[in-house]
């Protein structure tokens, strides 16, 4: 890794050269040099500078796995780097500097002790082969000038940043640091009072939105689609990184079916539902919320007669005082097995009449067309069977 500002990039000419006759153990030049397609379309000259030089250069293809890898693995280095700046020259001449000092003493660390944690010894083996192989020292070539033009692909990543929202800078008084903040900063002389923030309603329905979401049988693209938002909205507003619009909001959680809980004095995901055991720990979340931490006796419902479904395995969440939801499991998938320890209180498989386990299915599958219709082929489910109901548990026969 090395840094440069923004206004002044180095030629990869140069930052490679440099790297190849400085950079403990890269034993100089490379046979191969692989790049991804943004840097070959930036830098066409690249390929014939370095054969003259006897390096050849290989274009990564598209499905490439380590190149990336190794991308993402130098990025977040960089991030660790940041913690090791002293701040004394806070120029940015004197930051960069320091950055670049700290990546090499960084990459020399490694070198020298990064064998040390490697459990397996046929891979020490083959580092200590390749350290022991001699250094080819590049020639040196004509420098000056950038070789290549900065283009759309440097900013790529910022398509993915959620939109933009207040945020400031505040001065930790603890360790002296000064942090970017996001949210409303509050004014001065206003103190914050722990016991206001304490007795404060917990907005937790993006949580409960993220956990349903995973569980619901329509993909995320589908549900936000039906909720009338785009999929990186949803996913901005279930990972906490943006909120939704107001409108668009109450439009999610209407179809989510996630209602205020005064009592609570939270958000919670109301049902009833028709999910699918995707994520153990999403499954098990949603469980614990429907039930309130547990208080029902969820089952696996079986035809007394005939076949049961030979895909699909259906857990009636029978809570009580509640009308009941439908978890479907694919069988023989690995979730399918630990739900008997994902759903708390679970009493195990319950033989019911054909006709009801048919109605289950048949509902299920309408449940399955679209987002929108899952909450509303459950609420006629449990009019179909409210004389089953009482009010301690859902009693099918």
């Amino acid at each position: 890794m090395t840094f440069t500002p923004a206004d002044q990039p180095r030629a990869f000419r140069d930052v490679l050269l440099d790297a190849w006759r400085n950079a403990k153990g890269l034993r100089g030049r490379p046979d191969i040099l692989r790049i991804n397609r943004h840097l070959a379309t930036a830098s066409p000259e690249l390929v014939g500078e370095m054969a003259r030089i006897g390096v050849q250069v290989e274009v990564a293809d598209a499905k490439e796995k380590s190149l990336p890898a190794s991308l993402r693995s130098a990025q977040d280095s960089s991030r660790c780097l940041l913690r090791k700046h002293d701040g004394k020259d806070r120029s940015l001449t004197g930051s960069i500097q320091a950055l670049c000092r700290d990546a090499q003493n960084d990459h020399d660390f490694r070198i020298r002790d990064g064998h040390r944690g490697v459990n397996s010894r046929e891979v020490v083996v083959r580092i200590q082969q390749w350290l022991a192989l001699p250094a080819q020292v590049p020639v040196p070539t004509m420098t000056g000038g950038l070789d290549w033009e900065p283009g759309p692909w440097m900013s790529s990543w910022e398509t993915s940043l959620p939109p933009d929202q207040p945020r400031y800078f505040n001065l930790d008084g603890f360790d002296g640091r000064t942090w970017l903040v996001t949210g409303e900063k509050a004014p001065d002389g206003i103190v914050e009072d722990d016991d206001f923030w304490a007795d404060s309603d917990y907005d937790n329905a993006a949580e409960i939105a993220k956990n349903l979401v995973a569980c619901w049988p329509n993909s995320p693209a589908d549900v936000a689609k039906c909720a009338g938002i785009t999929l990186r909205e949803l996913q901005w507003f279930t990972s906490g990184k943006a909120p939704l619009g107001r409108h668009a909001r109450f439009d999610l959680e209407d179809l989510l079916g996630i209602e205020y809980d005064e009592r609570m004095g939270s958000y919670v995901g109301a049902g009833p539902y028709v999910l699918v055991a995707h994520k153990p720990q999403a499954i098990k979340e949603v469980y614990e919320a429907m039930s309130k931490g547990g208080d029902a006796r969820p089952c696996e419902i079986v035809p007394r007669q005939g076949a049961a479904d030979p895909s699909w395995r259906y857990v009636l969440i029978n809570t009580y005082g509640e009308p009941p939801s439908i978890v479907m499991a694919p069988r023989g998938a690995n979730i399918t097995e630990r739900l008997p320890d994902l759903l708390m209180n679970y009493d195990g498989i319950r033989t019911v009449a054909p006709e009801f386990y048919r109605d289950v299915v048949s509902t299920c599958a309408r449940a399955f067309r679209e987002p929108a219709v899952n909450i509303r082929e459950m609420k006629d489910f449990v009019k179909r069977y409210e004389t089953h109901w009482a009010d301690c548990a859902w009693q099918p026969e």
